[in-house]
């Protein structure tokens, strides 16, 4: 790796080329879950410590569901479920999007406003649900459906809304995907016979053995399924070019940065069968940033990996994905500083290491997740 920095930075030098375009600027930036109650009526002072750190982004989160904290720590016993942003699709718990934005201009900071679409509690309502297919029948699936006009509708004018604000962009939550089993729902079943002359069902799909190898799927079948998943994030992709034609009607020049999982870039076929996700798709298809969630604890944990072996995997999933973008600008590593499962920080020698692979790759861009408070980020070494 360090051979490949050195021949990078040489040709950089002797062909005056970057690797970061005006299109796509790098960034270096801050995911915020929740905003620290410290800084509620005194937001500049949280903007002013990022801009100070060499940090120029801001991921914010701007939906909020049953079970997540409030920005602040100001519960809003109305609004159990909605948005941080002025709209008549929602809930507004607090127009903490506002206050943010604001901020954000005076320290000259991009701000992306973190938007999630499928897993919006006031849309997982039984009769807006996706359905899944099982052996004994369809049940509910993970979010709310895509096929569903009033689903559709919904999530058209938040986006609508949201652009009205002086952002930069959106980043998409990790819940738009279509899980292996998803796609049961009748509106799903009808779409997909009208446009392919195939009928969905679970016999089709899921009843076979021995293909795990084509499929990444318990018993999928290849034949039925592989070109299913295809067509399903076919779906998940239009449902994207309808969102974002709604937002470039109120702001021509937003960028849209999209939540990845990290099998995705590891496994064409798993991101396609597990999640309906493809890098190709999301490229061709207008997002301007893959976010890609290489988080090394969780990943240590699922593939049974230590930590070197995790940071591994994250050196394989920047090399898959620079080699596929026009400007490795567009590649946004994101880093955890926390880990999701324990209720611990993570130590300074992982932290060193995820200094030194970052240090390699010194185009793409890089956000720390999360980052609630200035704390996070003392002595850390992810600056410009």
């Amino acid at each position: 790796m360090v051979l490949r920095f050195l021949m990078i930075t040489a040709l950089l030098f002797s062909a005056g080329l970057s690797f970061s375009s005006e299109a796509y600027p790098r960034l270096n930036g801050v995911q915020v879950f929740v905003l620290d109650k410290a800084y509620d009526k005194d937001l500049d002072t949280f903007f002013a410590g990022l801009k100070a750190g060499g940090y120029d982004t801001v991921f914010l989160r701007v939906f909020h569901n049953g079970s997540d904290r409030y920005h602040y720590g100001e519960a809003n016993p109305e609004c159990r479920s909605g948005v941080y942003f002025q709209t008549d699709e929602a809930c507004v718990v607090r127009d903490v999007l506002s206050e943010a934005v604001s901020s954000a201009r005076k320290h000259n900071l991009r701000i992306y406003a973190w938007m999630a679409t499928r897993s919006l509690t006031f849309l997982k309502t039984p009769e807006l649900m996706e359905r899944s297919f099982t052996k004994e029948g369809t049940v509910s699936g993970y979010g709310a459906s895509i096929f569903k006009k009033e689903v559709r509708d919904r999530l058209i004018g938040l986006f609508w809304d949201l652009a009205k604000y002086d952002i930069d962009g959106i980043l998409f939550q990790d819940d738009f995907i279509l899980k292996n089993a998803e796609g049961a729902s009748p509106e799903a079943v009808r779409q997909y016979l009208a446009e392919t002359g195939e009928t969905a069902s679970y016999e089709a799909l899921l009843s076979c053995s021995g293909n795990f190898a084509l499929t990444k799927v318990t018993g999928a079948c290849p034949e039925a399924f592989l070109p299913w998943v295809s067509w399903k994030n076919k779906k998940l992709m239009g449902m994207f070019s309808d969102l974002r034609a709604a937002a470039e009607a109120v702001k021509p020049d937003i960028k849209f940065a999209g939540n990845v999982y990290y099998e995705t870039p590891l496994d064409r076929v798993k991101g396609l069968s597990w999640y309906a996700q493809s890098i190709r798709s999301m490229l061709d298809g207008g997002f301007d940033y893959l976010a890609v969630m290489g988080y090394h604890d969780q990943i240590g944990e699922e593939m049974l990996k230590s930590h070197d072996e995790s940071v591994d995997v994250l050196y394989e999933m920047a090399e898959n994905l620079v080699a596929v973008t026009s400007d490795e600008s567009r590649v946004v590593l994101k880093l955890q500083l926390s880990s999701f499962s324990k209720n611990r920080t993570v130590d300074d020698v992982q932290l060193g290491s995820l200094c030194r692979m970052t240090a390699d790759y010194p185009f793409i861009s890089r956000v720390l997740v999360p980052v609630n408070s200035l704390s996070d980020i003392n002595n850390i070494c992810f600056t410009k």
